[in-house]
């Protein structure tokens, strides 16, 4: 029962004595003047009918006053009701999670494990954007549905926001959880491809069989026996509280493990452990020291030389500059570190705009010292790309600055990235063309469309990524080195000259040279350099 219920209830018990003592006094004050103005026996049953009356007044009054205190008690449990529940899915909401979580967890009669699982539709909100809020208000209702189908008694489904789902399951241990929880995910995507809700199926164009929806989900395993030992030794509003804190941190760690898998596969899975903070807490440090490092000066440029093999003798034909970070605080560390982690925060466009002009630096220094400089190809991160003419305007600002020639800087994009958006890749290599500056595909063959972007795209270089000659012997057949000869060839019969990168042998530069391939790079003629000893190998050429 509320406070405002019982405050209300003392009120009317207060007000319901008062007109008792009212009653009464009028009872008395009527009896009084009957008796003395007419006889006690026709007074007396006067009285008695005044006095039923104002008893059934009373009950009456009474009645009312109960039917309108349960018409709000009523109300109350509606809202309680309705303040728990979604309104769309008809699901329990974040307030039923809460209230459920914390009395499973202070529960000492509860011996069950449990594991709770935060989930969620991967790219949503593209989802809505191209097929309207209607088609995603009908998804959710689906996937909720589907949920709630897949769970059992003593287990809960909740619709926290949006797209975002918790449950609540009975532990088996964590292998057992994993496959449980993936196992729902699979069968929900497989259930939305087949369906015939026709409702769904006119938002999609071509069926919705072409629009696959996938989940990545993270999960917390709630252990009862540690629970108990963490809880024990408080009380009433202290174990209160420290529910409240429990239930956060159960939150906070399984949309932790969540956000972590996510984009790392379909229908993702990922149990958290302390390494999941840890990570967390170092990318935060990282992202912190970012905008420092640069004005600090701590981000380095090495270049890693290209060889043309076409000659008996290889021949040096520039390099390609690949940044390096030496923190103060956190040491040496590789891109592979932090652009992955820029790339998402969206501090990669910053990044690479300070190597453009660290390049243009170096390039301006190089060309002031009478040194013949080759061209440099300059990676350009997918944040970038669709950032596109802010970034061309900055190349543009910083070439005039330092009066760099346009045939000494290329551009090299990844093709390898596992959310390629090829038009948004067509239209920023067409404008690179429209400009005047040449441009290369990286990693290329480890990504889906590669052959789709050779068609649409006017590229001038092809790199072919280092997977293709790890497996390289001396004694390789015709056939095991057929799938490295035809790119090459093809690459040919469309204009496009041919880099292998990875390359550490000597068998590996002669085989690739029989083949017809233009360029390498790699370990077997040089590890990346830093600044100083590529200026030295410029002073020697």
């Amino acid at each position: 029962m509320t406070k405002g219920l019982s405050k209300r209830l003392g009120l009317l018990a207060l007000f319901g004595g008062a007109v008792a003592i009212v009653l009464i006094l009028l009872s008395n004050r009527m009896s009084t003047q009957l008796f003395f103005e007419i006889k006690p026996e026709r007074a007396g049953a006067i009285l008695w009918e005044f006095n039923v009356v104002l008893v059934l007044l009373f009950i009456l009054f009474v009645l009312s006053m109960g039917y309108f205190l349960f018409m709000d008690f009523m109300q109350m449990l509606k809202q309680k009701k309705y303040s728990n529940m979604d309104s769309l899915t008809q699901l329990p909401n974040m307030a039923a999670y809460l209230n459920d979580i914390i009395q499973l967890i202070s529960n000492e009669k509860v011996e069950q494990d449990y594991i709770m699982v935060s989930l969620d539709i991967d790219k949503f909100k593209a989802i809505n954007e191209t097929f309207g809020f209607a088609c995603g208000t009908q998804i959710i209702k689906m996937v909720a549905n589907m949920l709630s189908a897949r769970i059992q008694p003593g287990e809960y489904c909740y619709r926290i926001e949006n797209d975002l789902f918790y449950l609540l399951l009975k532990s088996q241990g964590k292998d057992e959880d994993f496959s449980r929880i993936r196992d729902i995910l699979d069968s929900i995507t497989i259930e939305l491809i087949s369906t015939d809700d026709q409702e769904l199926l006119q938002h999609f164009n071509g069926g919705i069989s072409n629009h696959v929806l996938t989940f990545s989900a993270g999960a917390m395993i709630i252990q009862t026996k540690k629970i108990k030992d963490i809880m024990a030794g408080y009380k009433d509003e202290n174990l209160q509280e420290r529910c409240l804190e429990l239930v956060a941190k159960i939150c906070d760690n399984a949309n932790i493990a969540r956000k972590t898998g996510k984009s790392k596969n379909v229908n993702y899975v990922s149990i958290f452990d302390e390494s999941m903070r840890q990570t967390i807490l170092e990318e935060k440090e990282i992202e912190d020291a970012f905008l420092i490092g640069i004005e600090q000066g701590e981000f380095e440029i090495y270049y890693q030389p290209k060889f043309y093999i076409g000659g008996e003798e290889a021949v040096h034909g520039g390099a390609e500059a690949l940044i390096r970070w030496n923190s103060g605080d956190m040491g040496f560390m590789p891109p592979g570190k932090f652009v992955p982690l820029f790339e998402k925060d969206g501090n990669a466009i910053r990044l690479d705009m300070h190597v453009v002009d660290l390049v243009c630096q170096n390039i301006c220094e190089w060309r002031s010292k009478g040194l013949e400089v080759l061209p440099i190809s300059i990676n350009v991160s997918r944040p970038t790309m669709a950032n596109g003419l802010g970034y061309f305007e900055y190349v543009r600002e910083r070439m005039f600055l330092y009066d760099i020639p346009q045939e000494l800087v290329e551009f090299e994009i990844l093709e390898s990235s596992s959310d390629v958006d090829e038009d948004m890749v067509v239209a920023f290599i067409n404008e690179i063309h429209n400009r005047g500056f040449r441009i290369s595909i990286d990693d290329f063959g480890t990504g889906m469309s590669s052959l789709g972007l050779l068609r649409r795209i006017p590229l001038d270089t092809l790199k072919l990524d280092k997977s293709f000659f790890d497996d390289m012997r001396i004694d390789m057949t015709y056939k095991e080195s057929a799938v490295m000869r035809y790119m090459i060839l093809m690459a040919k019969a469309m204009g496009i000259r041919t880099i292998a990168e990875g390359i550490e042998e000597k068998f590996q530069v002669d085989m690739l040279r029989e083949y017809g391939c233009d360029m390498v790079q790699g370990y077997y003629f040089s590890r990346p350099l830093p600044l100083s000893d590529y200026e030295k190998m410029l002073k020697q050429a």
